[in-house]
Parts: structure tokens; sequence; C-alpha cells
């Protein structure tokens, strides 16, 4: 670290942004300032990058400057039931409206109870129903004088009106007394629909009357409520709508409350309810940034509540419940991609809403809400599988997620993105009230984060992993009693997590130590060499050196890779195992049909192989069988090479060193031990200390090489020239056979 030096991190500020992703922090910029419903973004990258953090970060500094965003509710349709209607208020005012509905409806069941019981109301009916009682009177007295006048009597039964004789000695029989009673009856039967047409003006006289008065208590209610939401279109006639809609059923308002549970629907009133659906509040700055973990359609795209009632399943516009994309809508939705995948029909809805612009609330019932107009900039998070997963076998995806944010693993390893790497450690310090780290302390966080690259000329982005040593070695130093971390407490950190991970490694070392594991580390052998491998478990890996064997004879079979025979190559290793044959080939079979039965194995191997990093050692020992010079088994090889005989990159070359070195540390160091790797290879050398001290005071040994060449020179003190001349003998006399 070439940075300047400090005593502690204490003394250097905190690091509030994201470190090496400027490329990404670019397309995640350009993409939030795109207002265009087709630039979506997918952020990519490794766990533990900070990708989440960061995207949350941004999007909450952006959401500061929208506040496009509304509130919204569903209210009764009074035209149609089955369709409620989706009304946009301004942020805060949903709660006010859904509360001033509430006061509307409880302040007019007192009013108009009292109003309709008042001593003036009732003056007012008897007054209007006086009025029509004095005509229906009138009339009776009327028809019942005119009877008289003609010898009849008026009675009233259950049938109407009835004329009888007033002399019982008249004779009922003769034709006068029969038409004078049929004039009667006609007269009766008009003054009947008369005075059915006075009640019939009586009770629409009586119905105008609580019109009038309904309406005297209604209207001010109303209009108040105008004076506060008239300037939404829709809330007016929506207004309009309930106030008409009460007046019409305004005798329900002062009916008995056993009377109105007998005679009509308990559920009249719910039609004046509000649904606040979304509320984003009045103390609510910037637009809404909304996180779904379980991207279910109900939990995307909202659902409806169901009851049972007398044995049927009910719901209506007040069971109508949000989804993300509601609470989302006038901002920002952030989506994991491996959730989101998990149900196929959320995909489906969502490329469908970005679309159409518009959420549809699903109910699976008659019910159909209106639905909403949708602005949201949807944000994926996921990894560069899943990105070109959806890119080639989704023809739509790449049409709504224009903007693709990659964030990198690494980083480059220079004096800013140290003194960054520093800063960040002095925020985490301080937020997580952590011991501050040494200077000293910070070098073996950035060896470490170096290691994790596998590259000396980076640093890694994954920050989970970096955290996770603060933490621990926090831990260790306030265990000692310091109160700050130093390189002790870093180093026992790594060590201490190595050792939680190693148990495999560890019984790999005893088959070593104990011989069960055939590995030589002294000495030379034909066709023996040791090759290097690493293995993965889990986030923990470690090399360990493997002795490869190969076999020649005449014959006609070419080069037999054992492990593939057996179904325990991968398709690398294999194919670097048919490089092997163009190779000798071209250097070792020019004047003569090659012939040849070679076998190659990766002894003691019950777990399978794959990667071609091990074919310049198989080439190695083919040479040595061929041509009959041992090969030292003190130094291990790696690197794979070409058909020309390049020695090209391999992985995980720290782990197979490290390897190799405490495989010979078990059999006992002599000081000739080493390990033959690509020259390319050595920016990816982040080795332990005792590794590098080894190597440092010649007690362990690096080769780097560029040619076979050079590696065969190294593992058997012969020039190549002459191992190949050995090899090509043998070959011609299995050409010679052969024939």
């Amino acid at each position: 670290m070439d940075m300047a030096r400090y005593a502690n991190t204490s003394q250097l500020e905190g690091l509030n942004e994201i470190i090496g992703q400027e490329n990404a922090t670019k397309a995640m910029e350009l993409g939030l300032k795109i207002d265009n419903p087709a630039y979506n973004i997918f952020v990519a990258g490794d766990s533990g990058t900070g990708k989440t953090t960061y995207v949350l970060s941004a999007l909450k500094m952006h959401a500061e400057n929208k506040n496009d965003h509304k509130d919204w509710c569903y209210v009764y349709n009074f035209e149609n039931s089955r369709e409620p209607i989706a009304i946009a208020l301004d942020k805060g005012m949903g709660k006010l409206f859904k509360k001033d509905m509430e006061k509307l409806i409880e302040s007019l069941l007192d009013e108009l109870k009292d109003a309709f019981e008042s001593e003036e109301f009732e003056i007012s009916k008897n007054e209007l129903l006086d009025d029509f009682e004095i005509e229906k009177e009138n009339l009776l007295q009327k028809i019942k004088k005119y009877g008289e006048e003609k010898g009849f009597k008026l009675k009233n039964s259950k049938v109407g009106m009835i004329f009888t004789p007033q002399d019982e000695e008249v004779d009922t029989t003769s034709e006068e007394f029969y038409k004078v009673k049929k004039e009667l009856e006609n007269a009766a039967i008009q003054i009947a629909y008369k005075i059915k047409d006075i009640e019939e003006d009586a009770k629409e006289a009586l119905l105008d009357l609580e019109y009038e008065v309904g309406k005297y208590i209604v209207d001010p209610h109303i209009d108040s409520l105008l004076e506060r939401y008239g300037h939404f279109e829709k809330v007016r006639k929506y207004l309009d709508d309930t106030k008409n809609d009460i007046l019409e059923y305004v005798y329900l308002f002062y009916m008995d409350e056993e009377d109105l549970k007998e005679k009509y629907d308990k559920e009249h009133f719910t039609k004046y309810k509000v649904n606040l659906l979304v509320d984003n509040g009045l103390d609510r700055c910037g637009a809404p940034v909304v996180v779904e973990i379980n991207p279910s359609p109900a939990n995307l795209f909202g659902k409806a509540e169901y009851e049972y009632y007398n044995g049927t399943v009910k719901t209506d516009f007040t069971k109508l419940l949000p989804g993300a994309v509601h609470k989302a809508n006038g901002g920002y939705l952030v989506l994991y991609v491996d959730q989101l995948l998990r149900y196929n029909l959320s995909w489906d809805i969502l490329k469908k809403t970005i679309q159409q612009g518009e959420i549809t609330l699903d109910t699976q019932t008659a019910i159909k809400p209106e639905k909403i107009p949708v602005n949201i900039k949807v944000v994926l998070i996921g990894n560069n599988y899943m990105y070109n997963l959806l890119y080639n076998y989704d023809p739509e995806f790449n049409k709504y997620f224009k903007i693709f944010v990659d964030f990198d693993n690494e980083m480059k390893k220079n004096d800013y993105n140290e003194t960054r790497l520093a800063n960040f450690i002095a925020s985490y310090c301080n937020s997580n009230n952590l011991n501050h780290f040494t200077y000293e302390g910070v070098e073996q966080v950035v060896r470490y984060s170096t290691r994790i690259t596998g590259n000396r000329e980076k640093l890694s982005t994954k920050f989970n992993k970096i955290v996770e040593i603060l933490v621990e070695g926090d831990a260790y130093s306030k265990i000692r009693g310091s109160k700050y971390v130093d390189k002790e407490d870093v180093l026992k950190a790594i060590k201490e997590r190595r050792e939680r991970f190693s148990k495999i490694e560890k019984k790999m070392d005893e088959s070593i130590e104990n011989g069960f594991t055939l590995i030589s580390t002294n000495g030379s052998k034909v066709g023996v060499i040791n090759g290097l491998s690493v293995l993965n478990m889990g986030e923990y890996s470690f090399g360990r050196p493997c002795r490869i064997t190969v076999t020649t004879a005449p014959g006609s079979s070419g080069i037999v890779n054992i492990e593939r025979e057996v179904e325990m190559s991968g398709p690398i290793h294999s194919k670097g195992v048919l490089i092997l044959n163009g190779f000798l080939l071209e250097n070792l079979a020019q004047e003569f049909p090659l012939s040849l039965n070679a076998n190659i194995c990766f002894e003691q191997n019950y777990g399978g192989v794959d990667g071609d990093s091990a074919s310049g050692a198989e080439l190695y020992a083919m040479l040595s069988s061929l041509s009959g010079v041992p090969i030292k088994q003190n130094i291990g090889a790696t690197g794979s090479i070409n058909q020309k005989g390049d020695i090209q990159v391999v992985g995980g070359v720290t782990e197979k060193v490290e390897g190799f070195y405490y495989a010979c540390k078990k059999k006992g160091l002599t000081g000739s031990e080493g390990v033959i790797l690509p020259r390319n290879n050595l920016r990816n050398l982040v080795l332990v200390e005792e590794v590098r001290n080894a190597i440092n005071e010649g007690r362990f040994h690096i080769y780097p090489i560029d040619r076979i060449e050079e590696a065969i020179e190294i593992l058997t003190d012969k020039t190549f020239e002459e191992v190949k001349s050995l090899a090509i003998e043998k070959l011609k006399k299995y050409s010679e056979l052969e024939k």
C-alpha cells in the first residue's frame, strides 16, 4: 500500500458511495434519468458486491426529486355496482377523503333521524296529510249525499263502497231500483279512483316533503365536500351520485335499526364507504420505493378478499387490496429475478402492465375494478446468468428492460481504490461500533481482498466477504483487550475462517501423511508427475497434488483418457487430452505415421475431473513415458497447452501452489520443491505469508514458463531436444511394429 500512512482508520473519513463500479453507476444513472416505460433496469452482479444496497440508495436519492405520485381509492359505482371506480387524489388527500365520507354518513344518520323525528316535520307532514284527508272526505260526503237523495245508504266493506236501500220494503226487483243502484255504483267507482289518485298524490307529496327536508340537510354537507374535492372531476361526479342515492333512500337513514335489518340489505351503507387502496401520506417525501421479496401475482397486482354470507362467497370494492405495483405507482419497484421467475404468471402480467401502462386488479370474480394508470420504473436484481437467460429466451424482455447495469466483482488495485477501501473500513467501523483498524490491519484486509480476486492487480468488490473479516477481526481484537484491530487479528480471522471449513482438507492431508494417497515429493519417475488440482467446497477452495500417470505402447488406439472412458471426465478436460494428440502429430510424427497406445490416468481420483489445467502435466508425463527420461517428483506442474506447445493461463494457481507446498511440508521440505506454472499466471499469485516467506528464503520455488521446452528442462535436467529425440525413436519403433 502506497497511500499516505495513518495510525488507524478513526483518522479517515467514512465512505458513503459504492467502490469500483463506475460503469455500473453510469448505466444506473442513465436508466433513472430516462423517463420512458421501455427503459426499465436490470441490475446484474455476484452476491455481496453491494448491488442491492447501491440500488436502494440510488433510488432513494432520485425518489426525493419526484413528487407526482398519487393516493388511490376505489369507490362504489352507482351506475354499475360490479365495476368499482378508481379515483386518484393528491398524496395525503386519500385518507382525508375517506374520513370525510365516514363523517358524512355519521352526521347524516344523526341529523336526518333528528329531522324526521322532529315536531316541525310531524306538523308539516300532518298538515299535508290533513289537506288530502279533507279532499277525500269531501268526495265521500258528496257520494253519500247523492245516494241518500236517491234513497240509498252508503256502507264501506272489504270489497269497497256498497249502497243499500233506505226503505227496506222497496221493490228491489224493479227496473227502476236496478237502474238507480247501477248509477250509484258507477259513481262510487269513479269516487274510488279519485280517492286512489288523492292517496297517490299524498304519497308523492310526502316523498317530496321528505326529499326537501333531506336535501336541506344533505346539501350543505355535500357542498362542503365539493369545495374541498370538487376540482377532482371523478370525485365531483361521485359526490353528486352519492347525494342522489342518499336522497332516494333517505328513509333508511331514520328507520329503526331492527326494521332496517329485517327489510333491507344490511350492507346498504357500504356503498358510501371509500376504499383507500394506496395512501402516500402527507409526510412522505419523494416518490415511493417498494421492494417486493415474494412477487406472487396477488402480492404484485393486488387481490380481493372474500367472506361467506348465507352460504355464498361475497366480495365488494371495500375488500380490494393493493399489490406492490399499486404501492410503487409514481415511483420505483424493485424485484429479485430469481423470485419473480418462480411465478410465470407474475412475469407475464408485469410485462403486460408495462406495455399497457395500467394495472389490472384481477379479483377472479364478477367484480371488475376500473384499471389504474401506472407510471413506475421497474428494477430487476439478479445475476448475469439470469440476464442472458431472459435476453435469449424471452423476445419481449429487451423491449421493456433496455438498461443493463453490470456489477463487477473486482476493481483495479491502485492507491485510489485502496484508500477508498480504507475509507469503507472506517465507515463500517463507525456505523457498527467496531474497533478501528490499524494501518497494518488495513494492509492485511487489502491483501485478503486481492486474494479473493486471485489477481495481484485487482481488489475484490465482494464487500460481504470483506465485512466478515472486519467483524471477526474486531472480535479477536476485543478478546485480547486491544482498542484497535491489528495485523494479527486480521490474520487470525482469516486463519480461523479457513479452519472452520477445512475438514475435508485436513482429512486429505492425513491421507497423504499416512501414505494412503500415493504422492512422492522426492526422487524421479518415468511417466509419473504431480499435477495440481483445486477442490471447491462451497465458498472455500484449496489445492492438492494429484499423481498423473501415463503408459505408452505400440498400437493404434491413440491417446486414451481413462477418466473419459469411465465417464469421470468433463468436456474441457477431454478437449485438453485431444490437444495432446495434435502436439504429438506436429512435433514427433512428421516423418512416419503416429502409431500409439497411450493411457492417461489421474490416480486415486474418485470424484471426477474437469478443466484443461493439467494438460501440460499430462504431456510432460507422456514425453517421459515415450523417452524413458524420469521426471522429478519434487516439482508440481500446472498450466494448459495448445497444439503448438505454448503454455496457457489456468485458474486457482494460488491454491495449487499452496496445496503442493503443504503436501511437501507433510512429506518433509528439503528446499528443492517447487511448482511450474504459466508465466502469465504470476499476477494471480496471492500467497499466504508462510508460503511467501518460504519462496523468498529459497525453501520453495516458483518456475514461471511460456513454452513446454522450458518445463521439460526443469523436470528432467535435459534439453527438450534430447527428450524429443528419444521419444521420436520410440515412436518410430512403434510405427515399425504396427506395420
